[in-house]
């Protein structure tokens, strides 16, 4: 199976699509939502065009009600890759509406960047046993993340992005406080960054986004507001999260004082009384 109907063509799925084009996948978006010109210009097509035989539909949604407004109007696929980052329960729901189509589902959330997208190199929760899926399935899945990590059953792909999310996002935030600390301090900027990189303060949210916080800027990759979305999503499931919850109100304050679509590193940047 080498043809995509492709729903989300946003900051993530927009890199992911035209990846899957340049893997050899006939691709063609969902709808006419998002970057299609963008997209439609690296060689994908349009939601027009005509597609033979069952294709694989590949989701990367902002969140959970996206999701499931899309599997509702479902009638034909051989099965739904989620790359969406939402929660285990939404992930099972969708997984039951398009059982009784026929249609297959795995939920795949991803980490990494733009970059990371673009190249085929992000990092995929896939939320079945290595026996679960179609070698289909797995070779699509392969052609955009370079790591895979079999997480278990139904859902599980989401319970490990939920993970992964409140501990880079608590990362962050002790960030924040150590750059605030080393400024009361009178540390330079250039030796805080540096000496922590060599030290056991180092992490891989200091490498990508240290220098920019330490100059104050937050070029989106990934927007404050769906930061916001995940760690909710964990708080809702595990509520016993003291840091999380803290990341939450902050995040939560990005969104309502305007910073909403800023990178979400600006969580790190104590706010103006």
């Amino acid at each position: 199976m080498r043809e995509v109907d492709w729903y989300g063509l946003g900051a993530f799925g927009l890199p992911m699509a035209c990846r899957g084009v340049a893997s050899g996948y006939t691709v063609r978006a969902g709808s006419e939502r998002g970057q299609v010109a963008e997209f439609v210009e690296a060689g994908g097509s349009r939601s027009t065009a005509e597609v033979q035989g069952l294709p694989i539909v590949a989701l990367c949604l902002p969140s959970a009600t996206e999701v499931l407004d899309v599997v509702r109007d479902l009638e034909t696929a051989s099965c739904v890759v989620d790359f969406s980052s939402h929660d285990p329960l939404s992930a099972r729901k969708a997984a039951e509406l398009l059982r009784d189509r026929g249609i297959g589902y795995v939920d795949c959330p991803v980490s990494g960047s733009v970059e990371l997208a673009r190249d085929g190199r992000l990092t995929g929760y896939l939320g079945a046993h290595t026996d679960d899926v179609t070698e289909d399935v797995r070779e699509f899945v392969e052609s955009l993340c370079s790591n895979v990590f079999w997480t278990g059953g139904l859902g599980q792909g989401q319970a490990m992005k939920l993970v992964n999310q409140v501990i880079h996002l608590g990362n962050v935030l002790v960030l924040g406080e150590g750059f605030d600390l080393a400024e009361q301090l009178g540390l330079a900027p250039e030796t805080v960054l540096e000496a922590l990189k060599a030290s056991s303060g180092s992490s891989r949210m200091l490498e990508r986004f240290g220098q920019q916080m330490l100059s104050d800027l937050y070029p989106r990759q990934f927007s404050a507001r769906l930061a916001r979305k995940d760690i909710g999503n964990a708080l809702r499931l595990w509520p016993d999260l003291p840091v999380a919850a803290m990341v939450e109100e902050r995040l939560q304050d990005l969104v309502d004082s305007g910073h909403g679509e800023e990178n979400f590193t600006r969580l790190a940047k104590r706010p103006e009384k």
